[in-house]
């Protein structure tokens, strides 16, 4: 396990070194790639009958961007798992290089400025629809139920 951590740590220097700008603009890209899948996913996964979404990529290539992102973090965790000490001696090394926290501002930054309308927008529509889905449930239990007055109602009545 050795081994792997330090060729993973070799790799990373690499890409956090000047020769590696090229490797770090490709990874911003696809991560920003992949949080627009992961919340693409997320808000089709909020969807109710008889509304659309506007799609720029097909549902199978988020799912397997998704799932590809799911798959690295869970491989990334059992190698954590197997040899703890020497991951985290390899991140608490890179976590102090200013190159490393530079790339990691630069991620937040890209990750910020591409979503910051995009995470309100899909956290509005789900709550949206969440709340529309209460209410039509909380109608027809109502009238399962033989309870046709309103709340306002009941209040006005117990006064």
């Amino acid at each position: 396990m050795q081994s792997v951590v330090a060729a993973t740590e070799d790799l990373l220097l690499f890409i956090l070194s000047e020769k590696g700008l090229r490797i770090r603009q490709y990874l911003v890209r696809d991560i920003l790639k992949a949080v627009d899948a992961l919340l693409q996913e997320d808000l089709v996964a909020c969807n109710f009958d008889g509304y659309s979404i506007e799609r720029k990529t097909s549902i199978s290539e988020e799912h397997t961007m998704v799932t590809r992102m799911a798959n690295g973090f869970r491989y990334f965790g059992q190698a954590l798992r197997k040899a703890p000490e020497a991951w985290v001696a390899m991140l608490a090394r890179l976590s102090v290089k200013p190159e490393f926290l530079a790339f990691i501002l630069d991620l937040i930054s890209a990750l910020m400025q591409h979503s910051s309308r995009k995470i309100p927008e899909t956290c509005w529509i789900c709550l949206s629809k969440l709340l529309h889905k209460a209410v039509v449930s909380s109608k027809s239990d109502d009238l399962r139920h033989g309870h046709v007055a309103s709340s306002f109602d009941a209040r006005n009545d117990s006064a």
